[in-house]
C-alpha cells in the first residue's frame, strides 16, 4: 500500500499516518499486558495502543473452574522476575486487595486460576487508556509513504464488535499476541451448544446441561490438563452421568515438572534454543514435550484416580477411558451427537454422546485474512516464521516496519514460548528492540513533569476511617459513574447510588440507568469508577487566624469495583424501594407501592445494576496541616459556605425564592 499525503508529525493526530504510534498491539492478554508494563517502566514516552476483541481482559475463561490452581509459582507473574520493585507484581496486587498477609499465611506458591485472572484484570485497569476493548483487528497493511523506498509503517484496521464501526490507526511497529485458535477435528463439528471447545467450556456447557440429575453420556477429547480437569468437573457435578475420556495416547500421563527440567524455562534458555540449528531444535522439542503437551499435573492425577476408585467402591464406573483414539468429526444425530473416532490401528467407529468437550489445544498460525497484505513480505523456513532473537519476524527488504509476535515462536524459542514463565523477559526484549529500531517521538512541547518525590493525594488528606467514608457516600449519594469505551472515549453518568454496607468486603452499591444510556453496555463484568462529591467551598484567608493563602476544601470519595447487571424484576424493584427507604427515612415517609401499574411501565425503560466495591479512597482536604483552632474555623466556614452556595444556586436556577423548611 502506498500513501501520497506528506506526513506532519507536529500537527497530525496521534495514530494518524503523519504521527503514528510507536507500537500497536493486537490482542491484550497476558503477553501484551506484560509488554505494556515494560513500555511504562522502560520508556514511558513511547506511544502504545492495544486492540482487544473481548470486552475486558479474559484469560482462559472456559477453564476458570472453582479451585483449579496455577501450575507455576506466583513469582512467575507479569513482571517480578524482571523487576521486583514494580507496582504490578502479584504481591503488590494482594497488598492492594488487602489480603497480602492472608496469602502469605496460605504457605502456597500456586494461586487459583480465578485469583490470577483477577490479578491480570487489576493490572490491566492501569492501562485502560491504552486499550480499545471490543475492537477486533481485521487488517494489517504495510504502508510506503511518498519519497520513501520501503514500507516503514503499518495501517491497522479494527472493527468495533458492538457498533460495527471501523477504526484506522498507523504504527511503526505491530506486536501480534492474539493467541491461538481452537484446534477442531478435521471432519468438522456441528453447530450445537452441546459440543464446545475447552476455551468455551464454563460459559456454555454447564448452562446447556442444567439438569444435573440426568444420566448424560459425555465425551471429553484430549490428553492434557484441560481434559483431566473437565472430566473431573463432570464427574463431580453430574453424579448420574458417565464420562468417556478419548485419549490419543495409551493413558493419562504426568507432567515432568522436576526442577532440573524446569530450568528449560529460565530467561537465557530461549536464546540458547534459538541459537541451535533447526534439526537440534526439533529434537529438543520432541524430547521435552512431556513438560507441557498431553500431560497432567501429577497431584491432580491422584485426585482424579481417587474419584474413579470411589466409584469402584460404590460398584459403578463412570469414567470410561478410550486409549489410542482420535475424534475426527462431531455431527448432530437428533437430540444427541454422533462422534466419529479413529483408533491407532486405523479402525473407524462411532459413539453417541449427549455432550462433547474438545480439549484439543490450539493452532498457532497467523490469520490469513487479517495479515493478507503482510504475508507476502514475511520470510519462512520450512513453514515456520523466521524470528530474530528479539521476536521480530524476518521480512523482505521492502518492509522495514517492525512486526513482532508473542506465542507464535515455539519452533524458534522452545516450549516456553506459549507459557507465562517467560513473559517479563520477552516483553523487555521486544520493547528494547522497538526502541532501538524506532526513533523517539517528536514532541511539540515539553511534557508536564510529575513529581515522583511525594505521594498524591498527600497522605494527610487521605481518609481511611470507613465510617467517615461511608457517611459521605450515604449523605451525598448522587454520584458520578465513569467508564471508558476506548483510550479517548470516556463515558460519564450522574446518578443516585445507594450503599449496602453489609454485603461484600467493602459494601455493594445499587443504581439504575435508562436502557438507552450507553453506559449499560459497559457495566456487566467491568471495572467501574465512582466519585461521591461531598461538601466543598472556597475559603478566604480572612477565615483563619493564621496567615495563609486562599484554598479550596472538599470531601470526596473514590470507589472502584466490578459491575453486575441485575437479572430479574424482583432485584430491580428491591433496589428501587431501597432508594426511597434510605433517602427518606421515617415511618410516615413515602414508600414504593410495588403494585402501582406505573412501575411496570417504568421498568421497561430502565436497567438495574450493582457494584461490588473493591477499593475505597477518601480524599478529605480539610486544612489538616493547620492547628485545631484553624481547622475548626475552616470546618465552620465550609459548612456555612456550602449551604449558602447551594441555596443561592437553586434560587437562581429555579427563578423563585426557596422557602426553607
Amino acid at each position: 500500500m502506498r500513501n501520497d499525503a506528506p506526513p506532519n508529525p507536529l500537527t497530525a493526530e496521534l495514530g494518524a499516518e503523519g504521527n503514528p504510534y510507536d507500537l500497536i498491539g493486537v490482542g491484550f492478554g497476558p503477553s501484551n499486558l506484560a509488554l505494556a508494563i515494560a513500555a511504562e517502566e522502560l520508556d514511558s514516552e513511547r506511544n502504545c495502543l492495544f486492540f482487544e476483541r473481548s470486552s475486558r481482559l479474559r484469560w482462559h475463561p472456559g477453564m476458570l473452574i472453582d479451585g483449579s490452581r496455577m501450575q507455576i509459582s506466583f513469582l512467575k507473574d507479569l513482571v517480578s522476575l524482571r523487576n521486583l520493585a514494580s507496582p504490578y507484581t502479584f504481591l503488590q496486587y494482594t497488598k492492594a486487595k488487602g489480603r497480602l498477609e492472608q496469602f502469605v499465611n496460605l504457605n502456597d506458591f500456586r494461586p487459583t486460576r480465578l485469583e490470577y485472572q483477577d490479578y491480570l484484570e487489576w493490572v490491566a485497569e492501569s492501562f485502560s487508556g491504552q486499550v480499545r476493548y471490543n475492537s477486533e483487528v481485521t487488517r494489517v497493511t504495510p504502508v510506503r509513504r511518498t519519497g520513501e523506498d520501503a514500507h516503514r509503517l503499518f495501517r491497522v484496521e479494527a472493527r468495533d464488535v458492538v457498533t460495527g464501526q471501523t477504526t484506522v490507526r498507523y504504527a511503526a511497529n505491530v506486536v501480534h499476541a492474539a493467541g491461538g485458535r481452537p484446534r477442531l477435528p478435521d471432519g468438522g463439528v456441528c453447530d450445537s451448544p452441546a459440543v464446545v471447545h475447552s476455551s468455551d467450556f464454563l460459559p456454555r456447557f454447564p448452562g446447556h446441561f442444567a439438569d444435573r440429575s440426568r444420566p448424560y453420556e459425555f465425551g471429553v477429547a484430549g490428553d492434557g490438563q484441560s481434559a483431566g480437569e473437565i472430566a473431573a468437573y463432570l464427574l463431580s457435578r453430574y453424579p448420574a452421568s458417565r464420562v468417556h475420556l478419548l485419549l490419543s495416547g495409551s493413558a493419562l500421563r504426568a507432567a515432568d515438572s522436576n526442577p532440573f527440567v524446569n530450568e528449560q524455562f529460565f530467561e537465557g534458555r530461549a536464546n540458547h534454543f534459538h541459537a541451535r540449528t533447526k534439526p537440534d531444535r526439533t529434537g529438543l522439542l520432541a524430547e521435552l514435550r512431556n513438560t507441557n503437551y498431553a500431560v497432567v499435573e501429577p497431584g491432580f492425577l491422584d485426585d482424579l484416580y481417587r474419584l474413579v476408585y470411589d466409584d469402584e467402591v460404590r460398584g459403578t464406573r463412570r469414567l470410561i477411558v478410550h486409549p489410542g483414539t482420535k475424534v475426527t468429526a462431531v455431527g448432530a444425530d437428533g437430540a444427541s451427537l454422533r462422534v466419529a473416532v479413529t483408533d491407532r490401528r486405523g479402525g473407524d467407529e462411532e459413539m453417541r454422546c449427549d455432550g462433547v468437550v474438545l480439549a484439543t489445544g490450539y493452532v498457532r498460525a497467523l490469520d490469513e485474512s487479517m495479515f493478507a497484505d503482510l504475508l507476502p513480505f514475511l520470510r519462512e523456513e520450512s513453514g515456520d516464521l523466521v524470528l530474530s532473537p528479539d521476536y521480530r519476524v524476518g521480512t523482505t527488504a521492502e518492509l522495514e516496519g517492525g512486526f513482532y509476535v508473542q506465542g507464535y515462536g515455539e519452533s524458534s524459542f522452545g516450549l516456553g514460548d506459549t507459557l507465562l514463565s517467560l513473559l517479563p523477559f520477552r516483553a523487555k526484549q521486544i520493547f528494547t528492540d522497538i526502541c532501538k529500531q524506532t526513533p523517539p517521538p517528536v514532541r511539540t512541547r515539553r511534557p508536564v513533569e510529575v513529581s515522583k518525590a511525594s505521594a498524591y493525594p498527600p497522605p494527610h488528606y487521605v481518609e481511611t476511617d470507613p465510617k467517615k467514608i461511608y457517611a459521605v457516600m450515604e449523605r451525598f449519594s448522587f454520584a458520578t459513574l465513569i467508564s471508558a469505551r476506548g483510550a479517548e472515549d470516556p463515558v460519564v453518568t450522574h446518578l443516585p447510588l445507594t450503599l449496602d454496607r453489609a454485603r461484600g468486603a467493602h459494601g455493594v452499591l445499587f443504581g439504575h440507568l435508562d436502557r438507552a444510556n450507553p453506559h449499560v453496555q459497559l457495566i456487566d463484568g467491568h471495572q467501574l469508577t465512582v466519585l461521591f462529591h461531598g461538601p466543598n467551598a472556597y475559603l478566604s484567608p480572612q477565615v483563619f487566624e493564621t496567615s495563609v493563602l486562599p484554598t479550596w476544601n472538599s470531601m470526596n470519595v473514590h470507589v472502584r469495583g466490578r459491575g453486575r447487571l441485575l437479572p430479574d424484576r424482583a432485584a430491580l424493584l428491591a433496589g428501587l424501594s431501597g432508594i426511597c427507604v434510605k433517602s427518606d427515612p421515617g415511618d410516615d415517609s413515602y414508600r414504593l407501592d410495588l403494585d402501582d401499574p406505573r412501575i411496570d411501565r417504568m421498568i421497561e425503560h430502565i436497567v438495574g445494576f450493582e457494584i461490588e466495591i473493591h477499593e475505597l479512597v477518601g480524599r478529605f482536604k480539610l486544612s489538616q496541616e493547620l492547628d485545631d483552632q484553624n481547622r475548626m474555623l475552616a470546618a465552620s466556614a465550609l459548612s456555612a459556605t456550602a449551604r449558602r452556595g447551594e441555596l443561592e444556586l437553586i434560587e437562581e436556577v429555579v427563578g423563585l425564592n426557596v422557602v426553607q423548611g
